[in-house]
């Protein structure tokens, strides 16, 4: 069985909403990722680096919705 981290699959789910062209579920998961990469590199935190498929999900968002609006 293939193993996915959770980042992995929120990366999918924000290519399938932009697809689809739902903003609000997009910003919603691009938020959830930047939560889940905040974790990177601390306390008991994932040591992964930042991926080209990180940067693409970002890039993806801009280009469709025009602009990344992150708390």
């Amino acid at each position: 069985m293939l193993t996915r981290r959770l980042s992995d699959k929120i990366i999918a789910a924000h290519q399938t909403a932009c697809e689809e062209n739902h903003k609000v579920i997009a910003d919603l998961l691009l938020e959830a990722l930047e939560v889940d990469l905040s974790n990177i590199g601390g306390v008991g935190g994932d040591h992964r680096q930042w991926s080209k498929e990180m940067e693409e999900a970002f890039t993806l968002h801009e280009k469709v919705f025009g602009t990344i609006k992150l708390n």
